[in-house]
């Protein structure tokens, strides 16, 4: 807190000394400049006052209410609800591109785990060892190499198709 106190000091010396070198150099304005240095001065001070209060309040422990809404604010939501990744897996059945976006990176990153989990395989580092323990179909998907749709408007696949999917990453 005494570092509060020499830098309100300081400024208000400065402040001090400029309003000191105004007068001296002006005539007509002398009460203009003296409420400007009021001003000004009384701006350091509350500063120093809002700095004081401020590493006061530190100092003490938080209240219940503080506590619990900080606990309320650090809680983050879910990445996704179940109402997000049904509407997930609807869209990238309408669209190819929106399977790529959404519901792909989520396969590689199931694909991923099994592989380092299972078989100590990184999906994109070792390519060709994981493309042997994943099944076929969902290699295509999964594969590090998988080129961004062409046409943006075609359907993605069916909820056949990405049950399939779903059942071989079951199976990795």
């Amino acid at each position: 807190m005494n570092w509060i106190l020499r830098r309100a000091v300081a400024m208000g010396t400065l402040v001090t000394v400029g309003t000191g070198i105004a007068l001296f150099f002006t005539a007509g304005v002398r009460a203009t400049v003296v409420d400007v240095y009021l001003l000004v001065l009384a701006g350091v001070i509350m500063l120093a006052l809002f700095r004081t209060a401020r590493a006061v309040r530190a100092r003490y422990a938080a209240s219940l209410f503080d506590r619990a809404l900080a606990a309320m604010r650090a809680q983050e939501p879910a990445d996704q609800s179940p109402l997000s990744m049904e509407r997930d897996v609807e869209l990238s059945r309408i669209e190819a591109v929106h399977f790529h976006v959404r519901v792909r990176p989520l396969l590689r990153e199931i694909a991923a785990h099994r592989l380092r989990t299972k078989y100590g395989v990184e999906l994109d580092r070792e390519p060709a060892r994981a493309r042997e323990l994943v099944p076929v179909d969902v290699w295509d998907v999964v594969r590090p190499d998988r080129p961004f749709p062409t046409d943006r408007l075609a359907a993605g696949p069916s909820f056949a198709d990405q049950r399939k999917l779903f059942d071989g990453l079951e199976k990795l």
